[in-house]
């Protein structure tokens, strides 16, 4: 139980730290595809770096969800670590995908890990939402909060899934994913036996 609390908790608290570079290196990002593959192979230590930590990070999260799923037997442990399981697909694709490969299969690859991420969020914070909808553990103030963070991000990712806006469009909601991550770890270490039972 104390594992999965840490590694829950701690790659929650540290997944901001990558979010938070991404979204700096986004901006930096030249628009075009073909010249953002090579802006991405210019800056290779950068973003393979940044990518493996994210890929520890996020398994980290999912260890715990697995481990909390099978303890409390709730859906809303099995929908959020069904995306996250989902999510874990994404960094094989964009480690093996982008480094010195020709445009067209990096641009293949680029749309293939963008489905998967996208859906993968989406299912992972509808599990959130049903979580702290349902939670017992928060104070009133802070599950609302964390009602609202988590079924904002859904319907972030839900509409750009569905492609009504832009993936550059969906960035602009990445304070508010920081701040779930943040309740996200603050929950974690709140987590007992009897309250996920």
């Amino acid at each position: 139980m104390k594992l999965a609390k840490v590694l829950w908790s701690s790659g929650s608290l540290f997944i901001n730290v990558t979010i938070l570079i991404y979204i700096i290196l986004s901006g930096r990002a030249p628009l075009d595809y073909e010249a953002r593959h090579a802006f991405i192979n210019e800056n290779w230590n950068i973003y393979g770096t940044l990518w493996k930590v994210e890929f520890l990070l996020m398994t980290m999260i999912a260890v715990g969800a697995i481990y909390f799923t099978a303890k409390s037997k709730k859906i809303s442990w099995s929908i959020l670590s069904t995306g996250q399981i989902l999510l874990l697909v994404t960094y094989p694709l964009m480690l093996g995908g982008f480094r010195n490969t020709p445009f067209e299969l990096a641009e293949m690859v680029n749309e293939i890990a963008t489905v998967v991420f996208l859906f993968g969020n989406l299912v992972f914070f509808s599990g959130l939402f049903l979580l702290y909808l349902n939670d017992e553990i928060l104070k009133k103030v802070l599950k609302y909060i964390a009602v609202a963070l988590s079924g904002i991000a859904a319907t972030i990712f839900l509409i750009t899934f569905a492609e009504l806006i832009s993936w550059k469009q969906a960035m602009i909601a990445g304070p508010l994913v920081n701040l779930l991550y943040l309740i996200n770890a603050y929950y974690g270490l709140r987590i007992k036996f009897s309250s996920i039972e």
